[in-house]
């Protein structure tokens, strides 16, 4: 082959036509998807924020518990009421309030193959 006929060619514009397309599709797909990711993610830091107070909070009832456990004779806590006691301390103070990880950001790979095909010479001059 001495170079690409017209027909090729032709059949190579329609893949860069439709490529060219299609990226733009993927690109506005992309942008709705990043500002879906912002809204989600403002949510998760207003839930973060309600959950920090509710921790807080859980960590006060924890300090109480211990205070009154504490202030407790020995035989007490030694005893059932005193074992019953502990383990619904150790519910509320092993609770998981761990926050919420913030949803990163969608990559999409560079779509430049429409220009890499549409650059390629047609012969080898």
């Amino acid at each position: 082959m001495e170079k690409i006929s017209e027909e090729d060619q032709g059949e190579i514009g329609n893949f860069v036509t439709e490529l060219n397309t299609l990226s733009e599709r993927i690109n506005t797909e992309r942008d709705n998807a990043r500002e879906a990711i912002a809204k989600l993610n403002e949510k998760i830091q207003q839930y973060n924020k309600v959950l920090k107070q509710a921790r807080d909070c859980r960590d006060g009832l924890v300090q109480q518990m211990h205070d009154y456990y504490d202030g407790k004779p020995e035989a007490w806590r030694e005893g059932e009421e005193g074992d019953s006691y502990a383990t619904w301390l150790d519910e509320w103070e092993s609770a998981e309030l761990d926050n919420l990880d913030l949803v990163e950001q969608i990559e999409v790979p560079d779509l430049e193959h429409a220009a890499v095909l549409d650059e390629l010479p047609t012969s080898p001059e």
